[in-house]
C-alpha cells in the first residue's frame, strides 16, 4: 500500500525497486497501464501461449522498511527488512532486499556483517537488478577498506565480469582469482588474474599469482613472463609488502625448473639479507650451483645458511644438501660428523612434532592460537611446538590476517550488544551474532586444520630424512673404508693426506682463513675453496 496524492490508499498491482539520488523509491505501475502493456504484448506476439505474470504486490512491511531507509533510520529499517526476508511469500523481493540490509548494517558500523550480507546479495543477484551496480561498488569499496576481499570473493565469482565496472576490476578480479587459486582451480584462477588492470595496486600480485599457478600446472616456461611482469611492477610501485621478494624468488624457481640454473642463481641472490626469504633463497641457490656441478659455490651459500644466526630455523634439507656435497667431494669423515649431528638434533624435533600433531588432532583451534600468539607476541600458548618448527610458519601472513579478522568479529559482537531501540533483542541480532560466532569458529578451525596438515607433511618428510640418514651413514662408512684401502695401496696423493691447499686469491681480495667465528655482515659473502678429494684418489 502507498499513499496517493489525495491521501487515499490504493492497491498496487506491481512495484519496481530502484535507487535514485541515494534514496529508495517505489515506482507504481497502474492497473490500467499494466493491462495495456499485456494487451499490446498479446497483439504483437500472437504465438505466445502464456503472458508474463506481473510482479507481486510489495508487502506492507517492505513499504515500512523503505520509509525507514529513506529516513536513515538504519537500525529500524534493518529490522523491517529482515522481517521481509523471513517471509517466504515475499521471496520475489528477497534478492534486492539483501543489498538494502547490507547497506543498513554498513551504516550501523557492523562492517563484517555487512560484507557477509553483500556477499549473499551478490551470490543471488538478478543480472538485471537496478541495484546490482551499486551493490558491487559499495561491497568492493567496503571489503577493500577492511582488507577482507576474501570474504566477498565467493559472491563476486557468481557475477559476469562485465557487471563489475572498470574502477573496481582490480580488486574484484584479484580476489576472485585468488579464491579459485585457493581451491586449486588453476585455469579459472589464471583467467581472472589476467584481467586485473595494469594501473592498479593489485597488478603485481595478480601477475605473481598467475605465474605461480602456471608453475603449479608444470608450465615453468609460460610462468616466466607473468613473473617477470610482477617483479617489474612491484619494483616500480615500491610497495611496503613483500610482493617483489616473493615474485623474485618464484621467478628463480621457474628458471630452475626450466634448467636455466645461471638465471635462477641471479634471482635467488637478489633477495635482500634482511628479508625473511633470504635463508630460503641461499638454500635454493645452493641447489642451482650443485646442478651446475659447482660444488664449492653450493658450499659457500650453505656456509651462511648453517651459521649460528640461523640456529633456530627449521630446514633439514639444507643440512642434508651439505652432507650430500661432502659425499660428492669424497669428504666422508666430515660428512659422517654432520650426519651424526643431524640425527642427534632432529630425532627430538620429530618427537616434538608428533606430540603437537596428537594435541592438534583433538582441537585444531588450539594449534591456530599457539601459532598466532607466537607470531604476534613471541609467547607460548596452546599446542606446544618445537621452536625450530614454529620458525617454519614465520612467513605465513595468513595467520595475522585471520587473527585480525577474529579481533574484528569480537569488536563487532561488542558493538552489537551496545545497540538499543529494541534491536539488541531482535531475531536479526541473534542471527548476526550466531553467524559471526560460526564464522569465527570456522576460520580458526580451518586455519588450524591447514597448519595441522602442514605439520603432518613436515613430520612425514622428516621421518623419511631420518630413515635415509641411517642408510647414508652406512654408505659413508663404506666409502671411508675404500679411501683407507686406497691409502694403504699408496693411491692417495699428498694433498689429501695433509689436507692442505694453496688459496687462489683474486686480485684486490685478501685471504682470510675461516676459523669458526661468524660475523653478521659477512653472511652471504663466504667463499668455500675446498679440495675435491675424489680427484686426489688415483684410480
Amino acid at each position: 500500500m502507498i499513499h496517493s496524492a489525495s491521501e487515499h490508499h490504493v492497491a498496487l498491482p506491481a512495484a519496481v525497486l530502484s535507487i535514485l539520488g541515494g534514496c529508495l523509491l517505489l515506482f507504481p505501475v497502474s492497473a490500467h497501464t499494466a493491462q495495456t502493456e499485456r494487451d499490446t504484448s498479446s497483439e504483437t506476439d500472437e504465438t505466445a501461449e502464456t503472458e508474463e505474470e506481473p510482479p507481486p504486490e510489495p508487502p506492507r512491511r517492505l513499504t515500512k522498511a523503505l520509509k525507514q531507509f529513506k529516513a536513515k533510520q538504519w537500525a529500524l529499517a534493518s529490522l523491517s527488512l529482515h522481517a521481509v526476508l523471513r517471509d517466504e511469500t515475499a521471496s520475489y523481493f528477497h534478492a534486492d532486499i539483501r543489498y538494502y540490509l547490507a547497506y543498513c548494517l554498513e551504516q550501523m558500523g557492523l562492517n563484517y556483517s555487512a560484507v557477509e550480507e553483500y556477499n549473499r546479495f551478490l551470490e543471488g543477484a538478478d543480472p538485471e537488478s537496478v541495484v546490482l551496480a551499486k551493490g558491487v561498488k559499495r561491497s568492493v569499496s567496503l571489503a577493500r577498506r577492511m582488507d577482507a576481499g576474501w570474504l566477498l570473493a565467493p559472491g563476486l565469482a557468481k557475477l559476469d565480469t562485465s557487471q563489475v565496472s572498470a574502477g573496481f576490476q582490480g580488486p574484484a578480479m584479484f580476489w576472485v582469482g585468488n579464491h579459485h587459486y585457493t581451491n586449486s582451480r588453476w585455469a579459472v584462477a589464471r583467467a581472472y588474474l589476467s584481467m586485473v588492470p595494469k594501473d592498479t595496486e593489485y597488478y603485481a600480485q595478480a601477475r605473481m599469482l598467475e605465474g605461480i599457478t602456471l608453475t603449479r600446472e608444470k608450465k615453468p616456461v609460460e610462468a616466466v613472463a607473468p613473473l617477470e611482469a610482477a617483479v617489474t611492477a612491484a619494483r616500480a610501485r615500491a610497495s611496503q609488502d613483500n610482493t617483489w621478494e616473493v615474485a623474485n624468488i618464484n621467478l628463480g624457481r621457474a628458471y630452475y625448473a626450466i634448467g636455466n640454473f645461471e638465471r635462477a642463481i641471479e634471482h635467488f641472490e637478489r633477495t635482500p639479507r634482511q628479508s625473511p626469504l633470504w635463508f630460503e633463497s641461499m638454500y635454493e641457490a645452493a641447489w642451482a650451483y650443485f646442478r651446475l656441478n659447482r660444488l664449492s659455490g653450493a658450499l659457500s651459500h650453505l656456509q651462511s645458511v648453517n651459521s649460528p644466526f640461523f640456529q633456530g630455523v627449521y630446514h633439514p634439507d639444507a643440512a642434508l644438501l651439505r652432507i650430500l656435497l661432502l659425499y660428492f667431494l669424497c669428504k666422508y669423515i666430515d660428512g659422517q660428523d654432520l650426519l651424526n649431528q643431524f640425527t642427534d638434533s632432529h630425532y627430538p624435533i620429530s618427537d616434538g612434532i608428533q606430540k603437537a600433531i596428537d594435541q592438534a588432532q583433538r582441537d585444531p583451534d588450539r594449534l591456530f592460537k599457539a601459532l598466532y600468539t607466537w607470531k604476534t607476541s613471541g609467547k607460548q600458548a596452546g599446542v606446544l611446538l618445537p621452536d625450530p618448527v614454529k620458525q617454519h610458519f614465520a612467513t605465513d601472513e595468513a595467520l595475522v590476517r585471520i587473527g585480525k579478522y577474529l579481533e574484528g568479529i569480537d569488536q563487532e559482537l561488542e558493538a552489537i550488544d551496545q545497540l538499543k531501540t529494541g534491536w539488541e533483542r531482535s531475531k536479526l541480532r541473534k542471527e548476526l551474532g550466531k553467524a559471526l560466532q560460526d564464522r569465527r569458529t570456522e576460520a580458526t578451525e580451518k586455519k588450524g586444520k591447514q597448519a595441522l596438515a602442514k605439520l603432518r607433511g613436515m613430520h612425514a618428510m622428516l621421518q623419511g630424512h631420518l630413515g635415509n640418514a641411517e642408510l647414508y651413514k652406512v654408505e659413508l662408512i663404506t666409502a671411508e673404508k675404500n679411501v683407507y684401502d686406497a691409502a694403504f695401496r699408496g693411491q692417495i696423493r699428498e694433498k689429501i693426506a695433509t689436507r692442505k691447499m694453496d688459496p687462489n686469491v683474486p686480485q684486490g681480495y685478501r685471504f682470510w682463513p675461516f676459523e669458526g667465528e661468524y660475523w653478521i655482515d659477512e653472511l652471504g659473502w663466504y667463499e668455500v675453496n675446498t679440495i675435491n678429494e675424489c680427484l686426489e684418489i688415483q684410480r
